[in-house]
């Protein structure tokens, strides 16, 4: 709360005093975010407010349009030559920010780099090494077929970085981005604020507006307060408590779409964690006694849906024959007794960030204690939640895991295969070699009606073992000024900024 007051205030001295950034500027746009980035380092944390950054710095081989199609962007065309071997021509004339020739040394080096860092591998974990053909051509080899192999170059995180400015940026790589994209850092001030400035050697389209300046404003409410009085242009992530609010005011207006995103409850089942989680009964009570429309309805005030799977419907490989559990205190109560552990211990505490996961956990701690188990929230600051999620430092969390791709492998196995442990997403720790098996020959398998099959068999073994609790696909809600235009919400919740404006 402190912080976002102070960044808040400082909000308000920088209008008072007529900073370059005032509301009357109209060269730069003043975005209002949740939280800082990790680094800017973008294959060092694969967080959405490190992604919000990167993808106005960085560039991907291939990208998506705002319907998640799949299109050009470093990479002009690409055909496989076997299904292990991915053939690709690379855009001619494109410079970093430095003033580098991208050329696919670069290529090599960043996927390669890929690999074989911890928070991302998984990503491209099929990936085998990368053979330079030519000047502007290069050939992805994949130690096995990889289905989703293309929709995982799209992810925000699969960014092409340049090989000189990372080896000779030293201390500095996580604050020296470099990278093609329409802007680049000016200035981080870290905790307050960060500002991008137009890259004037652009390849594409010339940026619409010369400077962004990202705001860190932690709480929804100063979010809203901030674009209500013209200190910030856009605001994302504004809740659905403000989103009547935002509709109401003749000087904003409201852009909207629900995501491939999940929110969820993870337990975790590692080694040395609280034992209640290793017993699937409890799990099971676990999941019916949370009332998730009780959920929808007061905390995002019905701008969200229920749902039985970690996966979205417009992803490739979804299951729709999976409804979600609908609230039955009496059978979890049932499950609870079965389990015999209502003179034991039951005391389980839940990780989260403050705003609406504080007050969906605020929700669960009251049906958890109405079959016998005892809630305790602990809230934490977003970078020493993930680093401490990523090490299993928690016994059980609120999270949510948003799809950079629109294909199922990234939600399924990231989130579930025991390889992906920790950092990689598996955040319950769990792991099972059927489950296992499921994921690894979906991601194989190129017949896309088989491919199906395989996902079916996984989401059914999620549900029915109760390895992780889906609960909702909320919406995505950024409030505008109604001066703003060319605002691309993607349907993967990334931003495209470059072609934004003031009309």
């Amino acid at each position: 709360m402190k912080k976002s007051l102070f960044s808040l205030c400082f909000l308000l001295v920088m209008s008072a005093c007529g900073d370059t950034t005032s509301s009357k500027t109209k060269d730069t746009l003043k975005v209002g975010i949740k939280s800082e980035p990790v680094t800017l380092h973008p294959y060092e944390s694969n967080d959405s407010a490190t992604a919000n950054i990167s993808a106005q710095i960085f560039e991907n081989l291939i990208s998506k349009d705002v319907d998640g199609k799949l299109i050009p962007e470093l990479a002009v065309s690409w055909k496989f030559n076997s299904p292990t071997n991915l053939y690709m021509e690379l855009r001619s004339n494109v410079y970093f920010q430095n003033g580098e020739l991208l050329t696919p040394e670069d290529i090599k080096f960043s996927i390669e780099t890929m690999t074989k860092t911890p928070g991302i591998q998984h990503i491209v974990s099929p990936v085998k090494d990368i053979t330079v053909l030519s000047p502007n051509s290069f050939q992805i080899n994949l130690k096995t077929p990889f289905a989703p192999i293309l929709a995982h170059l799209s992810h925000p995180a699969m960014v092409i970085l340049n090989k000189k400015a990372i080896l000779t940026s030293g201390e500095n790589v996580d604050q020296e981005p470099v990278g093609t994209g329409p802007y680049q850092l000016k200035e981080w001030n870290r905790g307050n604020n960060l500002s991008l400035t137009k890259n004037t050697n652009y390849w594409g389209k010339e940026a619409l507006t010369p400077n962004l300046f990202f705001i860190i404003i932690p709480e929804n409410s100063s979010r809203t307060i901030a674009l209500e009085t013209g200190d910030i242009d856009i605001a994302l992530g504004v809740s659905a408590v403000d989103r009547d609010r935002i509709l109401e005011n003749s000087d904003l207006k409201l852009i909207e779409r629900e995501l491939p995103s999940i929110e969820y409850l993870g337990f975790n089942q590692g080694e040395g964690k609280n034992p209640l989680w290793k017993d699937k009964r409890i799990r099971e009570a676990a999941a019916l006694a949370v009332d998730v429309p009780g959920i929808i309805n007061s905390v995002f005030f019905g701008a969200a849906t229920p749902s039985g799977a970690l996966t979205h419907k417009s992803m490739i490989g979804h299951y729709d024959g999976l409804t979600a559990r609908k609230q039955d205190l009496e059978r979890a109560k049932d499950l609870i007794k079965e389990a015999n552990i209502l003179d034991k211990d039951n005391k389980v505490i839940f990780w989260a960030i403050e705003g609406e996961r504080q007050k969906i956990l605020e929700v669960v701690q009251a049906n958890f204690k109405e079959i016998g188990l005892n809630v305790e929230i602990q809230i934490l600051e977003w970078a020493r939640f993930l680093d401490g999620i990523g090490k299993g430092e928690h016994d059980a969390l609120l999270l949510g895991w948003s799809d950079g791709t629109g294909d199922s492998d990234y939600t399924l196995f990231n989130m579930m295969h025991s390889s992906t442990k920790g950092p990689g997403g598996n955040r319950s720790f769990y792991g099972d070699p059927e489950l296992d098996q499921y994921l690894e020959s979906a991601r194989q398998e190129l017949n896309p009606t088989k491919r199906a099959e395989y996902y079916k068999l996984a989401q059914e073994y999620i549900y029915n073992n109760v390895t992780i609790v889906p609960l909702l696909h909320k919406q995505a809600h950024v409030g505008l000024n109604k001066n703003i235009e060319g605002f691309q919400l993607m349907s993967t919740d990334d931003l495209i900024l470059s072609t934004t404006y003031f009309k």
